[in-house]
C-alpha cells in the first residue's frame, strides 16, 4: 500500500462557486469555450487521469450510456484529459462510443482553475515515493495530471455539484448527476 497521501485541504471548486471562462481544444484543434458548453443548459465536465486509467475507462462507458438521456434534457457533457494524443482520442471515441467532446487541457490550466491539478508539493511526494523514474517517464517534463473529478455546472456558471476523487481506485457515479439535476440549484 502506498504511503502517498494527498492534501485533504485541496482547494477544488465546490457548489455555488462560479466557474471562470475557459477554452479547450479537441484532437482536431477545434476550440470550445465555456459559453459554447452552457448555451443550451447545464454542463457536466469530467476530468480524467488518463486513457490508461481503468476507473476512467469505466466512467467513460457509463457516461457514454447516459449521454443520450442527458442530451434530451439539454445537458452538455465534456471529457477533459491532459496531453491526450489524437490516436488515444480516436480510440476512446471508438471503444466507448462517446458522442460528447473529448478535450485536451494540454497546459493543465483548466484543471488548475477547478482545483484538481496536482500541486508541486504533491508531485514531489510522488517523486519521493516512486523515485526519479517518474520524471523520466515524462522526459523531464512536469507532471500535471489531474485527479478524476466531475462537476455539474449550471448555465449561470455556478457549480451545482463537485465530486473529486483522491483515491485511484474510486470513480464518480453517473447516477449522482441525475440526483443533482433533479434537485436543481
Amino acid at each position: 500500500m502506498s504511503n502517498l497521501e494527498l492534501d485533504p485541504k485541496k482547494r477544488f471548486l465546490t457548489p455555488a462557486t462560479k466557474v471562470r471562462e475557459f477554452e479547450l481544444k479537441d484532437d482536431h484543434g477545434n476550440r470550445f469555450s465555456t459559453n459554447d458548453f452552457l448555451r443550451d443548459g447545464p454542463l457536466i465536465i469530467t476530468f480524467y487521469r488518463g486513457a490508461w486509467c481503468s476507473c476512467c475507462q469505466a466512467d467513460l462507458r457509463d457516461l457514454a450510456q447516459a449521454a443520450p438521456m442527458l442530451k434530451r434534457h439539454g445537458i452538455s457533457i465534456i471529457a477533459v484529459f491532459n496531453e491526450l494524443s489524437p490516436t488515444s482520442c480516436a480510440r476512446i471515441v471508438h471503444d466507448y462510443g462517446t458522442e460528447f467532446p473529448i478535450l485536451n487541457d494540454t497546459t493543465g490550466e483548466t484543471a488548475e482553475a477547478f482545483g484538481v491539478r496536482r500541486s508541486l508539493a504533491e508531485m514531489a511526494k510522488v517523486e519521493d515515493e516512486f523515485g526519479p523514474e517518474a520524471l523520466a517517464l515524462k522526459e523531464g517534463q512536469p507532471w500535471i495530471m489531474p485527479m478524476q473529478a466531475r462537476f455539474v455546472v449550471d448555465q449561470d456558471r455556478s457549480i451545482l455539484s463537485s465530486d473529486v476523487l483522491f483515491n485511484y481506485g474510486e470513480r464518480s457515479d453517473v447516477e449522482l448527476v441525475f440526483a443533482v439535476l433533479k434537485r436543481g440549484p
